[in-house]
């Protein structure tokens, strides 16, 4: 499972990579303009996270000169491909356990609502 810096990182790559049939060249400044500002994504953080994907088999990472310029030549693994996959059904499983946690709070207010006039008529009862 990956972290929130992890999963944003993967969402630019993947973004970039999708269009070229898995695979991209791409510079370190257009990754980070893609990361969103409410992130604490930092530049240094890039690197090392770039690193865990490697490791984490969701990428194939070559650094690269061209003309000058720092590349990152990135390559979708298996995993990068499931990604999208994976964030949807994270996403849906999230939904779906608030869903529930609404619908059994409404039934816990309900039952405690129709419960409270017998349990009054009990305790009443009791005291006579």
């Amino acid at each position: 499972m990956l972290n929130k810096k992890e999963s944003a990182l993967m969402r630019v790559i993947y973004k970039k990579t999708t269009k070229n049939k898995g695979m991209c060249l791409i510079r370190p400044v257009d990754i980070m303009i893609g990361i969103p500002y409410s992130l604490d994504f930092k530049a240094e953080d890039l690197e090392p996270t770039m690193r865990a994907l490697v490791y984490d088999e969701y990428i194939d990472l070559v650094e690269s000169d061209k003309k000058g310029d720092f590349y990152y030549c990135v390559t979708l693994l298996k995993k990068g491909f499931a990604f999208q996959r994976s964030e949807e059904q994270r996403l849906r499983a999230r939904r779906s356990s608030i869903v529930w946690k609404i619908i059994l709070t409404i039934l816990g207010v309900a039952l405690a609502a129709a419960l409270k006039p017998l349990i009054t008529l009990i305790v009443n009862a009791i005291k006579k």
